[in-house]
């Protein structure tokens, strides 16, 4: 969705068609209707971009979310905003005071305008006024007297915007990692069942990682909405690594995450500010350090990513990032294909541990232990669905008597979750609804 500036006869016209359709839905309402309409306060001249509609959509569920009878509904996306009218039956002042509550909920809520029409078209008055986006003050003064440039409220409006983008996709982030973590079975990770071939991490540890890198994956966003280019990215990588260590007492359960989470963030960021592929911006934010990374792992061997690469040439996180993530994007179309499953979770990532050339697999069982796994998966993908959950249990119990994990499978199964999730905002981003 790429930003359009609008002119004052084009604003003043969807403002007429606005009063026209609200006169329309409330020619035949009697005195238990009232008519809610929906909108964003945008200054300036560019009314509808990705971080509007984001928020947008946001409240249009928080609002269905306080469950007043509905009757009618019209929502209409140009470039003058995106707005919503809906006919309720319902007591005006019930309305008014709930939808005021979501204009305070969270600070980028102060964007949000319902007003709230009785049965005979009046609007109803705020029963707090409106603070000021640049100063706190009361809004209606701060405007009829010009206090502040429109750059300036321009500046805080898009700062807010902004700032609620960057929350909403750390959240979606923080929840992948959280839904990764939780799907079972998962043969030879920690997971609902057990620890897997792991006798220092459990569910407790990861959760606790995962919590503390949210704020990682914020500044991601913020960076990749800015364009801010890979030296900041990758100092802000090294922060949360150090922040995941303090957390787990030294143990490394998510620095593969940091990496190409941070990656995607950044592009889910660039898209929402410049549209455009949010897995292509970040694979070209990888390519520009890839090579760099990959000969200092050949000369130091100071992982154990780098030493599998060295032995087998396995890439890793920096191979799948450079190459487009493509099994990332393999898995979030796995778990689009078994959406209807009953575990579409544990099937996507048998499904990738077909493919993946796991690093963790190289490092713990060498080429024989990955191609064990990859042929153990295949067959289990191969059974009827009702019979993949018992087989991958039995797998479970065989990775974890050999000591196997694969964990570069399961990375790639949150980053499916996380471009899961992409795909239905980015998706709902584009559509024009009228």
């Amino acid at each position: 969705m790429l930003p359009s500036s609008v002119t004052l006869t084009e604003m003043l016209d969807a403002r007429e068609r606005r009063a026209n359709a609200q006169s329309a839905m409330l020619a035949s309402a009697d005195a238990s209707y009232c008519l809610v309409s929906f909108s964003l306060n945008i200054a300036g001249d560019v009314k509808r971009t990705a971080k509007t509609r984001l928020l947008f959509d946001r409240g249009l569920r928080a609002f269905d979310l306080l469950g007043f009878p509905e009757v009618e509904r019209r929502v209409i996306d140009e470039k003058t905003g995106t707005e919503a009218l809906i006919l309720l039956r319902a007591d005006a002042a019930d309305v008014k005071a709930a939808t005021e509550r979501l204009e305070n909920a969270f600070p980028a809520a102060r964007l949000y305008d319902f007003d709230v029409l009785n049965a005979q078209g009046e609007k109803l008055s705020r029963n707090v006024p409106r603070k000021c986006l640049v100063c706190d003050g009361p809004a209606a003064v701060c405007a009829r007297s010009r206090a502040h440039g429109l750059d300036a409220v321009k500046a805080a409006t898009d700062a807010l915007l902004s700032d609620f983008c960057a929350d909403t996709l750390a959240y979606t982030a923080h929840f992948a990692l959280e839904r990764e973590l939780l799907t079972t079975p998962k043969p030879g990770l920690v997971d609902g069942n057990n620890n897997g071939a792991h006798t220092d991490m459990d569910v407790p540890l990861f959760l606790k990682s995962a919590a503390a890198l949210v704020p990682y994956f914020k500044t991601a966003v913020l960076l990749g909405l800015a364009d801010a280019g890979m030296a900041p990215l990758k100092q802000a990588g090294l922060g949360a690594e150090r922040t995941m260590f303090a957390a787990t007492n030294g143990v490394n359960t998510h620095k593969g995450m940091i990496y190409s989470t941070g990656l995607l963030l950044y592009g889910m960021g660039k898209a929402l500010s410049e549209g455009g592929d949010a897995v292509a911006y970040a694979s070209g934010l990888a390519r520009t350090d890839a090579e760099e990374r990959l000969d200092h792992a050949l000369a130091e061997r100071d992982t154990n990513g780098a030493k599998v690469f060295s032995d087998y040439g396995a890439r890793g996180a920096v191979g799948e990032a450079a190459d487009g993530f493509f099994h990332a994007c393999y898995c979030a179309d796995r778990l689009a294909a078994h959406r209807e499953a009953e575990n579409p979770g544990a099937l996507a990532l048998c499904d990738v541990m077909v493919v993946l050339n796991d690093t963790n697999l190289l490092h713990r069982g060498g080429g024989k232990g990955l191609a064990f796994v990859q042929r153990r998966a295949k067959e289990i993908a191969a059974l009827p669905e009702s019979e993949r959950a018992e087989a991958l249990v039995r797998l479970d119990a065989e990775l974890i008597e050999r000591n196997l994990s694969p964990g570069g499978a399961a990375d790639m199964l949150a980053l499916g979750y996380l471009l899961d999730a992409w795909r239905t905002l980015s998706r709902d981003l584009r559509e024009v609804r009228v």
